[in-house]
């Protein structure tokens, strides 16, 4: 490829190499041959020993994806050890991209984990090796380290290599390709539980009235209120901003779980998406979830989450603050704490009901925790969109800070060790 060679929508072709010195010199030295502009990144290294909890696959992976989000869509990354890829690979498979980026994978030496390690990082760092080359466009023929042999694609008439590597498979924009138009058949439901907050139940409304995708159908579930008054303003809120396809259902029990079941039945989509009261979705969160949906690569999808404190509106941009990223159904870690993913969540619906929905214990808490381990060991895919979909709101009141966790956890390692899983 001729020098400053251009992809055929004008923009300069390049690759970004993720990999460590000794794997990527020869693989630069040849790209930079072929006339592709390199851009280098050097792997996540741990800064204390890798069997530190903030040193963890788990903690790499996420700092990974954070990386690979400021990546460009049509930059195409060489992976030398991908398993610190992780969560970042399933982005691909949520097909959030028009054009997703390109992942080669290149084995390679790969700096593997302290002997040491605990067990369940061990099985951790396996999935999201798992993960990251299930993912891949392409992964080349296993070789020595450091080997930069591609499939030699200079025909007598040197036909351009990013023409040779658009020849390859790409399953990620086939994907995307497919889920855009199966995303305006999908009907999705949304189930949002409030009790006792009007403010913050209309705002939630109110985040709902602003999405880019409508949702199809809307039941607002009051879970006892203790004051009528509540009831009121949200049913005039709820007249008012969504006037048709929603309904107000209310009930004498308390249970967030139960309430959750009784917005399901009375909506009849394909998908449900629940949300609380104090939570609100920025405007793209129903177009990403219906388009994730569409490429039927999970039943269950969670997302990343924007951590907001006190009764204010959520930032403008997310990303500066804290952000819940859950790393989905990794095996080890399960039993830990949740990192499965949130409540608010996209499952479809004849699957809620097959689990039997959430937990209706209104004393235990952490009932997205229980019902996404259920669904784990019931075989049931589930995934994580590496994408801020939500605004999560902390507060010392909330359910997070007073439930007991010790019982929480407990009802989870029952059901663990119920399957024979190490807990």
């Amino acid at each position: 490829m001729a020098p400053g060679r251009r992809t055929l929508s004008g923009e300069p072709a390049s690759v970004t190499i993720i990999a460590g010195p000794t794997e990527s010199l020869p693989l630069i030295a040849m790209l930079r041959s072929r006339g592709l502009r390199v851009i280098t990144s050097p792997p996540p290294r741990p800064d204390r020993p890798v069997t530190h909890p903030d040193r963890s696959p788990a903690r790499l992976a996420q700092d990974m994806a954070v990386r690979l989000a400021t990546l460009g869509h049509r930059t195409v990354v060489a992976v030398g050890a991908p398993w610190w890829l992780g969560i970042a690979a399933q982005a691909r498979a949520a097909a959030l991209d028009p054009w997703p980026g390109r992942w080669l994978i290149w084995p390679s030496t790969d700096d593997t984990l302290d002997p040491r390690t605990p067990p369940s990082w061990v099985h951790e760092a396996a999935a999201l090796d798992r993960l990251a080359r299930t993912s891949a466009s392409w992964i080349a023929p296993p070789g020595p380290a450091g080997d930069a042999t591609l499939p030699d694609a200079a025909d007598p008439d040197r036909r351009a290599w990013i023409r040779w590597l658009d020849t390859l498979p790409h399953p990620a924009r086939d994907l995307a390709a497919r889920a855009q138009a199966r995303a305006r058949r999908i009907t999705l439901g949304v189930v949002l539980v409030h009790r006792d907050r009007p403010t913050l139940a209309a705002a939630a409304l109110e985040s709902l009235a602003a999405q880019t995708r409508r949702p199809d159908a809307l039941a607002v579930v009051d879970a006892a209120s203790t004051d009528p008054a509540t009831v009121a303003a949200v049913r005039a809120r709820l007249a008012a901003i969504h006037p048709t396809r929603a309904r107000l259902i209310e009930r004498d029990s308390p249970s967030l779980g139960a309430a959750r079941r009784a917005g399901a039945e009375a909506v009849t989509t394909d998908w449900l998406l629940f949300l609380d009261d104090d939570n609100r979705l920025p405007p793209e969160a129903l177009a990403t979830f219906a388009r994730a949906a569409a490429t039927g690569a999970a039943d269950i999808w969670t997302c990343w989450a924007a951590l907001v404190h006190g009764d204010g509106p959520p930032p403008a941009d997310p990303d500066p603050g804290p952000v819940y990223r859950p790393l989905g159904p990794v095996p080890g870690l399960a039993g830990t704490a949740n990192v499965l993913g949130d409540a608010n969540l996209l499952i479809r619906r004849d699957t809620f009901f097959h689990l039997g929905g959430f937990d209706p214990d209104p004393t235990t808490g952490a009932e997205d925790w229980d019902l996404l381990v259920r669904a784990l060991l019931a075989g049931i895919p589930q995934a994580v969109i590496p994408r801020v979909l939500l605004w999560k709101r902390q507060a010392p009141s909330g359910m997070a800070a007073t439930m007991d966790h010790v019982r929480a956890r407990d009802r989870v390692l029952r059901h663990l060790r119920a399957a024979g899983l190490p807990v």
